[in-house]
C-alpha cells in the first residue's frame, strides 16, 4: 500500500503539472520527473509483488532509473533560477551514464524469460559486476548532482543582490527542500536495502506534494506575484545591493526590447519570466530588475501591455473587422476573456466594448 500510495500520489503531481496553465520550462522538467519516479517506484512494486516473475520482461526495467533523479534536480534547478538555458547540447551528456547501465544491462535482457526470474531469485547471482557499477554510479552520480544544486541554489542567493525578494526566497527554499530531501535518498540507497529506499521515495513524493501545493504554488498557480499589483513607483531602494550595472541594463532592456520588436514573443500565451530570460541569457531576477526600472511595471503588466498593443494594431486592419474581439486578442496572447477585460482597461482606462462603441459612435 505504500508503494501504491508513492505510485498514485506522483501519477497525480504530474498530472497537476501536465493540466497547469502557463507552464514554464521549470514545469515541465518537474511533470518530468514525476512520471519518472512514479515509472521507477511502479517497477519496484512489479518485482516487489513478484508481478513482474510472471511476465519476466518486466525484470530490471527500473535498473538505470535512479540515475535520472539528480540530473533532474540539476536541470530543475537551472530553469527555476534561469541560470543557464537549457539547449540539447548542453542537456544530452548528461544522459551518458544513463544509457551506458542501460547498455551494460543488455547481457541481462537478452536473457531466457526462466534465467531472468533465476538470477533476480538468486540476487543477481552472475551479475554482481553489474551490482556494483550500478551502485557505484548511482551513488556518485546523485551525490554529484546533489551537491552541484546546492551549489547554484546557494551562488543565486548571493547574486545578483546579498538580499532577495520574497519570490526568489520561495524558489531557493523549494530547491532546498528538493535538494535535500533526494541528498536523503542517497543516504538511504547507501545504508538500507530496497524495501526502506522506496519507503523513503514515497515520503519524498509526499512532502513535494504537500510543500508544492500548500507552501509554495508550484503545481497550482506560479511563484510569481499578482500580475494587477501595482509596481513600485521607483524601484531603485529595492535593487540598492544588485551588481547590475546601468550600462548592463541599458543592455539587457535593448536586446529585450528588440526581441518583442522582432519576434513578438509576448504573443505566446504561456511566457513566463523564466523562459523570457532564458531568451535573452540573462538571470530572470536582473530581467524583472530592469522591467521594473525601465518601464515601472512588473512582467505581467509590461507584456500584457504588450498584448493590448498588439491587439490595437490588429484590430484596427481592415481584413480584420469581421474578427470577434476575443479572437483578436487570443491572437495577441491573451488566453482569457477576464485577463484580457482588466488589461484593457488598465492600459486604455475603459473595456473593450466601451472603447470601440465609442469608436463607432
Amino acid at each position: 500500500m505504500l508503494y501504491l500510495t508513492g505510485i498514485i500520489l506522483s501519477c497525480f503531481l504530474a498530472l497537476l503539472l501536465l493540466l497547469k496553465k502557463d507552464k514554464a520550462t521549470a514545469d515541465r522538467i518537474l511533470c518530468i520527473w514525476m512520471f519518472i519516479m512514479a515509472l521507477h517506484q511502479g517497477s519496484n512494486h512489479l518485482d516487489v509483488s513478484k508481478i513482474s516473475y510472471t511476465y519476466p520482461h518486466l525484470l530490471g526495467i527500473g535498473f538505470a532509473l535512479p540515475l535520472l533523479h539528480g540530473l533532474m534536480l540539476h536541470f530543475y534547478v537551472l530553469a527555476l533560477l534561469g541560470q543557464k538555458k537549457l539547449s540539447w547540447g548542453y542537456v544530452l551528456p548528461h544522459f551518458v551514464p544513463f544509457v551506458v547501465l542501460t547498455a551494460l544491462a543488455m547481457p541481462f535482457y537478452r536473457l531466457p524469460a526462466a534465467e531472468k526470474i533465476q538470477v533476480f531469485l538468486h540476487q543477481g547471482a552472475g551479475y554482481e559486476w553489474f551490482m556494483l557499477t550500478q551502485l557505484c554510479l548511482i551513488v556518485v552520480s546523485g551525490f554529484v548532482y546533489v551537491l552541484w544544486s546546492f551549489r547554484l541554489i546557494h551562488t543565486s542567493q548571493k547574486k545578483p543582490s546579498q538580499k532577495p525578494d520574497a519570490v526568489t526566497f520561495q524558489h531557493l527554499l523549494w530547491l532546498k527542500y528538493l535538494s535535500l530531501g533526494l541528498a536523503g535518498i542517497w543516504v538511504l540507497v547507501l545504508f538500507f536495502d530496497d524495501q526502506v529506499i522506496f519507503g523513503g521515495v514515497t515520503t519524498l513524493v509526499c512532502l513535494i506534494g504537500i510543500l508544492g501545493i500548500n507552501q509554495v504554488p508550484v503545481f497550482v498557480g506560479n511563484f510569481m506575484s499578482d500580475p494587477l499589483a501595482p509596481a513600485p513607483v521607483s524601484s531603485l531602494p529595492r535593487y540598492a545591493k544588485s551588481g547590475l550595472s546601468a550600462s548592463q541594463s541599458d543592455a539587457i532592456f535593448e536586446q529585450l526590447t528588440q526581441l518583442m520588436q522582432k519576434q513578438e514573443v509576448y504573443k505566446n500565451p504561456e511566457l513566463s519570466l523564466g523562459e523570457l530570460a532564458e531568451l535573452l541569457s540573462v538571470h530572470s531576477n536582473y530581467l524583472s530588475q530592469v522591467i521594473n526600472e525601465k518601464t515601472e511595471k512588473n512582467f505581467y503588466q509590461y507584456i500584457n501591455q504588450l498584448r493590448v498593443e498588439a491587439f490595437l494594431q490588429v484590430a484596427a486592419m481592415p481584413h480584420k473587422q469581421h474578427y470577434s474581439l476575443l479572437a483578436m486578442a487570443f491572437e495577441c496572447g491573451f488566453n482569457s476573456k477576464s485577463t484580457f477585460n482588466k488589461y484593457f482597461k488598465t492600459v486604455m482606462g475603459e473595456t473593450p466594448s466601451e472603447y470601440f462603441s465609442l469608436i463607432k459612435s
